[in-house]
This record gives C-alpha cells, structure tokens and sequence, in this order.
C-alpha cells in the first residue's frame, strides 16, 4: 500500500515510515501538490495508486461517496482521528498505527478506514 499524507500531516511521519522500508510520501514534500483543491489532490493520487492520509474527515468522506456514486474505484482513504493522533503531537504513535495498517494491506476496494 502506497500512502500520501496530506498537507496537514506532518512530513516527519513520511520521513519515519519511509525509512522502515514504505513508499510514503507528504503533501508538503512536492510542491506541486500543495494547496491544490481536494479533488484534484484525490484524482492525482488515483494516477499514482496511493492512499490518501488526512485528518480532513468530511471532505474527503464526501469525495469517497462521489466515487462511490459514479462507480469509480479508488485506492482507498484514510481518516486519522484528532484526539487519538492528535497533530503534532503523536507522531511515533501514528507512524506505528499507519505501519500496521500497510503491513495488513488494502481491506477491499475503495476503503475508507478511521485510524482511532
């Protein structure tokens, strides 16, 4: 499973997870990919087959639905609960969470999982 966490992840879960071995990468590592809208970040993920990271639970739970609506599969969404990984705050716990969670794989197509 390849991720991508959003912009208001902190680029130093990317660095950690990377660093044991996973293709991860932030927002605000490519500069292409910083305040663009939501949809378009999701769509050009669909390209690269990532999964997108983001605290930003209803918009992109909106998006997920828009997919799922039009019959269009994605690579999946990960939602990070603020009071569990609060940010900035958790980062060795979210990296631990988030490496499970790759090591497990995708549940089914177009998932979307709360990380709590």
């Amino acid at each position: 499973m390849k991720l991508l966490l959003d912009e208001m992840m902190q680029r130093s879960v990317a660095e950690q997870l990377r660093a044991r071995g996973h293709d991860v990468v932030a927002v605000t590592e490519r500069a292409e990919l910083r305040n663009i809208l939501d949809t378009d970040l999701f769509a050009r993920m669909q390209e690269e087959g990532r999964t997108v990271v983001t605290y930003n639970r209803d918009d992109y739970l909106d998006i997920g639905r828009e997919y799922d609506a039009s019959g269009r599969t994605h690579h999946g969404i990960v939602i990070v609960g603020p009071h569990r990984f609060p940010e900035g705050r958790s980062t060795g716990e979210l990296v631990k969470a988030l490496e499970r969670l790759i090591t497990q794989g995708e549940p089914y197509p177009s998932f979307t999982v709360w990380l709590q």
